[in-house]
C-alpha cells in the first residue's frame, strides 16, 4: 500500500506555538482550550494531567498509561516485545511531541506522537510502528487513544453524548443520544463507513452545564469509541471512567519489512460550559486545522445547483442540461453540479456520446462564461460492462473487485460492482482516471459517491489478509486518491458524498471540503441531520440537498420552508421539476439565495451553534440559533411543522446579558424591536407562525 502522502499529513509540523518542558521526561502541551501533560515512566508513555486550559481541575484521578503492543507475530510465532524508551523531542514551533521506543527482536521502532496546535481545539495523538527487521510481522490491536482513571463526579450528573450518521435518512438512521454515566456504564460506539446508522466517531462527556470532555477519531475505517466505568460502590472507591478510541479489538494486519504502520490519529479536548460550548471549540479546530484550504477568494459555502432529476436523470441531454444551467444562474447559484446522469454507465467515465454528441464543451463553456463553477459526480470505485479503453471493465480486471461484480439491470449506475482501493493496481487506475476527468472536463468541483471504502473483500491477493483489516487499507487507498487530487489541483473543491453521510468523520474532512449529511432530500430529515451533525462538525462543512415535491407535497413544496431547512449549512438545491414553479416561487428562491450570500454565509464562517429547541420530530416547533461572535450578529431559524400550536416562546443563548440587540424578521413572526441580552436569554422571543409548515428567519444584531 502506498500511503506516504497520508503519513505526511500527520508528521509535518504546524504553525508556530511555544510550549515548555516540565522535565527531562515530562512535557506540557496546550491549545487555547486543552492542556495535557505527558510523561514517560518505566519505558511507557503516561498522561498525568488532562484539563481545560484555564482550569485547575484535572480530569484524571491517577496517571493514565498508554499501553504499547505486548507482542507481535513473526514467522508464525508470537514474540513478546520489550519496549525501551530511547528519547523524546518537543518541537516548540509545531507543538508536536515525539516519543521513541524500540524493541530489539524483532527490530521495531514505535513513535507515540502528540500534538497541540495553536488556537481552539483538542490535543491529537497517533502512533507509528516501523518494521526494521528482515521479514514481515503481524501486529494486533493498538488503540489510537486510551484514557483511564477519568473522574466520575459525585453530586453532579455526567452524561455521555454521541450522534448517529443519519446517512440514508436522518429520521430513521440519525439521532442524538444522551446516556447518564454511572458506576456500571459500558458502551461501545462502532463506526462503519458503509452503515448509515452507525455513530460518528465522536463522544462528549458533559458534567452538568459547567464543563466537559470530548474525544474523536480521525479515520474512516471501521473502529470504535468505548467508554466504561468501574468502582463507585463506596466512598473509599469513587467511580472512574476509561475511554478507548481506535481500531476494533479484533484488528490485526501485516507490516512488511521496512514498512511503517500508522495507528490513526485521535484527539481529546476539554472545555468549560455546556455541550454547545464544547462543540464550538471543536468546530474551530475542524475549520482551522482539518478542512483543506480553499482557493483564495472562494466564497464558501458555495451555493450549488445540483442537476439530477430535473434534467431527466439518465435521459438528460445537452439541451436539458443547458436549460438547468441557465436556471441556476438566474436564481443566483454559484456552482453547477452535474450529478449521476452524464455517463453511459458508472465506471465508464465519458460524457455519454449518444446524449451528448458534442461532449461537455458547450456545457462547460456556458457555465464558466456565466461566472459559475462546474462540478461533476463520479463514483470512481464502480466497475462497468463497457469495453471502452478508459472504462473500469469488470472483465479486464475481475480481481480488483471486492466481490463478484453485478451490473445495474438498467445499465446506468453499477452500485454492486466495487473495486477495493486497498489494492495498488486498482488504486493507481483510480488516481489516473479521476485526474483525467478533472483535467479533461475543466472541473472546479468534484463529488464522490458511495462507496470509496469497502469493509469486506473476497480477494486473497489484496493488501488486507485477515478480513478485519479490509477497511483499514481501503480507507488509506481512498485517502490517497483524494490527496493526489488536492496535490495536482490545489484549487479543486471536493465534496464527500458516499450515499450522503455514510463517511462522516474527522479523517474524511481532512480530504473533502464538505460532507453530505443526509440522502433523503426532504425538509424534516435535513433539519434532523443538521441538528445531529452540528454537535461534532461546524455547519459550514456540512451540506444537504433539497428535492421539492418528491417525498411530501406540503412540507417539501418549492417554498421557503424547504429551502430554509437546508440554509442552516451548505445548501445544494436539487430541483425535480423546476419548469412547474410559479413566478412567485422562483422569486422566493432568488430572495433565499440573496439572504444566504449577504447574511447567512458570513455568519457560517464562525458560528456558535445553539440547539435551543429539541430535535425536530415533525410535530413540535423546532429551531436553532447561530451567533457569530466576530460579526456580533446571528440567525434564529424557526419552524412550525405539523403542529397545532400557533405561538412559541423561544429563549436564546450565547448573548451578553448587558448588551442590547436589534431583532428583525424575514416573515414577521415577531415585532421588530430592541431587547437586552438578558431578556432574550431568560424571557425569550414570542413568535407566531399562523399556518402549519410555516417558518421564519429572525435576525439578531448587537446594537453598538
Amino acid at each position: 500500500m502506498k500511503y506516504t502522502s497520508l503519513m505526511t499529513v500527520f508528521l509535518l509540523g504546524a504553525s508556530s506555538f511555544a510550549q515548555t518542558s516540565e522535565s527531562a521526561s515530562s512535557w506540557r502541551l496546550s491549545t487555547d482550550d486543552t492542556t495535557v501533560i505527558v510523561a514517560v515512566r518505566h519505558d511507557m508513555p503516561v498522561v498525568t494531567r488532562l484539563a481545560a486550559a484555564r482550569s485547575d481541575s484535572n480530569w484524571l484521578v491517577a496517571p493514565a498509561p498508554e499501553l504499547l503492543p505486548s507482542s507481535v507475530i513473526q514467522n508464525g510465532s508470537a514474540v513478546d516485545t520489550k519496549w525501551q524508551y530511547t528519547g523524546g523531542n518537543l518541537d516548540a514551533k509545531s507543538g508536536k511531541l515525539v516519543l521513541r521506543f524500540t524493541t530489539p527482536a524483532p527490530s521495531l521502532e514505535l513513535q507515540s506522537i502528540w500534538q497541540a496546535q495553536p488556537g481552539h481545539g483538542p490535543v491529537e495523538h497517533w502512533l507509528t510502528v516501523e518494521n526494521k527487521s528482515q521479514s514481515a510481522i503481524t501486529i494486533g490491536h493498538q488503540d489510537s487513544l486510551t484514557l483511564s482513571h477519568l473522574a466520575v463526579p459525585r453530586g453532579e450528573p455526567m452524561d455521555a453524548w454521541w450522534i448517529k450518521r443519519g446517512a440514508g435518512n436522518a429520521t430513521n438512521e440519525g439521532g442524538t443520544y444522551v446516556r447518564s454515566v454511572g458506576s456500571n456504564s459500558d458502551e461501545s460506539l462502532v463506526s462503519d463507513p458503509t452503515d448509515g446508522a452507525s455513530p460518528v466517531p465522536w463522544l462528549s462527556l458533559q458534567v452538568g452545564t459547567s464543563r466537559g470532555l470530548y474525544v474523536g477519531w480521525e479515520f474512516s475505517g471501521i473502529g470504535r469509541i468505548r467508554f466504561h466505568s468501574q468502582g463507585g460502590n463506596s466512598a473509599a472507591e469513587p467511580a472512574q471512567l476509561g475511554i478507548d478510541v481506535g481500531n476494533m479489538p479484533t484488528f490485526k494486519t501485516d507490516i512488511a519489512a521496512g514498512e511503517t504502520f500508522l495507528v490513526p490519529p485521535a484527539f481529546v479536548g476539554c472545555y468549560t460550559g455546556d455541550i454547545d460550548d464544547g462543540s464550538y471549540t471543536l468546530h474551530r479546530f475542524v475549520l482551522e486545522k482539518l478542512v483543506p484550504k480553499f482557493p483564495e477568494g472562494y466564497a464558501h459555502p458555495t451555493l450549488a445547483y445540483n442537476l439530477y432529476l430535473d434534467g431527466g436523470g439518465p435521459n438528460a441531454d445537452e439541451k436539458s442540461v443547458l436549460r438547468s444551467a441557465a436556471m441556476a444562474k438566474n436564481l443566483g447559484f454559484e456552482t453547477f453540479v452535474v450529478d449521476a446522469m452524464w455517463f453511459p454507465q458508472s465506471g465508464d467515465w465519458r460524457w455519454d456520446p449518444k446524449r451528448f454528441p458534442n461532449g461537455p464543451g458547450p456545457i462547460e463553456e456556458y457555465v464558466h462564461s456565466h461566472g459559475m463553477k462546474l462540478g461533476l459526480w463520479m463514483a470512481y470505485t464502480h466497475g462497468a460492462g463497457s469495453d471502452d479503453v478508459q472504462a473500469m471493465s469488470i472483465t479486464r480486471h475481475p480481481d480488483w473487485f471486492s466481490a463478484p461484480p453485478k451490473l445495474d439491470p438498467e445499465g446506468h449506475i453499477n452500485w454492486n460492482a466495487e473495486i477495493d482501493l486497498g489494492y495498488d493496481p486498482a488504486l493507481d487506475w483510480v488516481k489516473k482516471s479521476t485526474q483525467r476527468v478533472v483535467s479533461e472536463y475543466k472541473l472546479d468541483y468534484f463529488k464522490t459517491d458511495y462507496t470509496p471504502i469497502v469493509t469486506t473483500c473476497q480477494q486473497t491477493n489484496h493488501r488486507h489478509h485477515y478480513g478485519v483489516d479490509v477497511s483499514y487499507w481501503s480507507t488509506l487507498g481512498y485517502y490517497a486518491v483524494q490527496e493526489a487530487l488536492m496535490q495536482k489541483f490545489p484549487d479543486l473543491i471536493l465534496e464527500g458524498c458516499s450515499g450522503s453521510g455514510h463517511i462522516k468523520d474527522f479523517g474524511d474532512i481532512r480530504r473533502v471540503h464538505m460532507i453530505a449529511i443526509n440522502d433523503t432530500l426532504s425538509s424534516l430529515p435535513n433539519r434532523q441531520a443538521i441538528y445531529d451533525s452540528s454537535f461534532a462538525f461546524p455547519p459550514a462543512v456540512l451540506m444537504d440537498y433539497t428535492y421539492e415535491n418528491y417525498y411530501d407535497n406540503v412540507s417539501d413544496a418549492p417554498e421557503p420552508y424547504l429551502w430554509r431547512s437546508s440554509m442552516m449549512n451548505q445548501w445544494q438545491i436539487d430541483p425535480t421539476n423546476s419548469v412547474s414553479w410559479t413566478p412567485e416561487q422562483l422569486a422566493k428562491v432568488r430572495r433565499s439565495t440573496e439572504i444566504y450570500k449577504s447574511w447567512i454565509r458570513p455568519i457560517l464562517q464562525d458560528a456558535e451553534v445553539h440547539h435551543i429547541l429539541p430535535r425536530p420530530d415533525g410535530y413540535h416547533w423546532d429551531g436553532m440559533f447561530y451567533w457569530s461572535p466576530g460579526l456580533k450578529r446571528g440567525t434564529l431559524y424557526i419552524f412550525r411543522p405539523n403542529s397545532d400550536t400557533t405561538e412559541q416562546r423561544v429563549p436564546l443563548k450565547g448573548l451578553s446579558p448587558t448588551s442590547k440587540y436589534k431583532v428583525t424578521t424575514e416573515d414577521h413572526s415577531t415585532t421588530d424591536a430592541t431587547y437586552s441580552g438578558l431578556d432574550l436569554m431568560t424571557s425569550g422571543l414570542d413568535l407566531r407562525l399562523p399556518s402549519k409548515y410555516g417558518s421564519d428567519l429572525v435576525y439578531i444584531e448587537e446594537v453598538r
